[in-house]
């Protein structure tokens, strides 16, 4: 199969599919701020019609990723220092909250598979493996989010975590040191596995206010 074959989407999951991969793709970077999506051209990467495309860039421009414009059809828009700050607002809301309801309800077998998510980030960050290092670190942010049980909290995360994966793929903008970010997890994954709530908020609050001075600083140093 090559790979013009290979973007042709299935026909029973157009609509979804469609606004998956388009997103997925201004998230990944590659449609870079500023681009204007020219119609003919998504509509033969993906094999679909005008129709529903165009129906894909009004969902995803209300996710604030595009700006539909007179006379120009959909752009990508560009994000900002102001963004990522406004972002990690939420994001550090939202996980905060996660926790805290994960301490109370969560099985332990979804605590079971976030200490051992833990345990392989440690052992990445013993053996310098710097990209699964964050890789993992990020599954572990992720699977606290779905422990939450809120459905409606882990929509709005996912959202809000979008923009900010989005500048940090723009940008290079990572964390701070694995040794840094181990240490914060050490503290915040023991007090969940303690059912300390208010614990592991304040750990965790604690950790993503670092977060957010190094991905302001990498940001800002990136223009």
């Amino acid at each position: 199969m090559n790979q013009e074959t290979s973007n042709i989407i299935p026909r029973r999951t157009l609509q979804a599919e469609i606004i998956s991969r388009l997103r997925d793709e201004i998230v990944q970077g590659i449609w870079g701020p500023g681009k204007r999506l020219q119609e003919r051209v998504l509509c033969d990467r993906y094999g679909v019609s005008r129709s529903p495309l165009r129906e894909a860039f009004r969902v995803i421009a209300a996710e604030g990723l595009l700006e539909l414009q007179p006379n120009r059809g959909a752009v990508v828009t560009r994000p900002t220092l102001t963004d990522a700050i406004e972002y990690m607002e939420i994001v550090s809301a939202l996980q905060t909250l996660a926790i805290r309801r994960a301490c109370a309800i969560a099985s332990d077998e979804k605590l079971a598979a976030i200490e051992k998510l833990h345990q392989k980030m440690r052992q990445a960050s013993d053996r310098n493996q710097i990209e699964p290092f964050f890789e993992i670190n990020n599954e572990i942010h992720e699977a606290i989010v779905q422990a939450s049980g809120n459905a409606a909290l882990v929509s709005m995360h996912d959202h809000a975590d979008r923009h900010i994966t989005r500048l940090q793929n723009l940008s290079g903008a990572k964390e701070a040191s694995p040794a840094l970010s181990m240490e914060e997890h050490e503290a915040f994954i023991g007090a969940l596995l303690r059912r300390d709530a208010d614990t592991a908020g304040a750990a965790l609050a604690r950790h993503l206010d670092t977060v957010t001075a190094e991905i302001k600083k990498r940001i800002a140093d990136s223009g």
